[in-house]
């Protein structure tokens, strides 16, 4: 992850945390996950979107390697979003439930 992937990550979780203080949501723990993992899914995918599809999509067929290492790249940026993803589940819900709330 570059510099500049790290200080959007940091700018983001701090927004969202402040945003879940801002809604009342009691669980710190539950918040500070929530806002690690959306900061990341969010940084993760504008790079995927920005960076690693269109490089994959203008790189010319006559360079089989370079695709060839292209396809690992988006293997490897989609697995990480996918696992980000995954661990906020459990987080997602307990906000989902407090906001649903009666």
């Amino acid at each position: 992850m570059s510099d500049p992937e790290t200080s959007a990550i940091a700018d983001l979780q701090s927004r969202i945390r402040s945003r879940l203080a801002e809604l009342g949501y009691p669980n710190s723990v539950s918040a500070d996950n929530l806002a690690h993992h959306l900061a990341e899914i969010s940084v993760l995918s504008r790079a995927f979107s920005e960076t690693t599809l269109p490089l994959f999509l203008s790189v010319g067929s006559d360079h089989p390697e370079a695709l060839a290492r292209l396809s690992v790249s988006l293997k490897c940026d989609l697995e990480e979003i996918r696992d980000q993803i995954s661990d906020l589940n459990t987080d997602l819900l307990e906000l989902m439930q407090f906001l649903n709330r009666e």
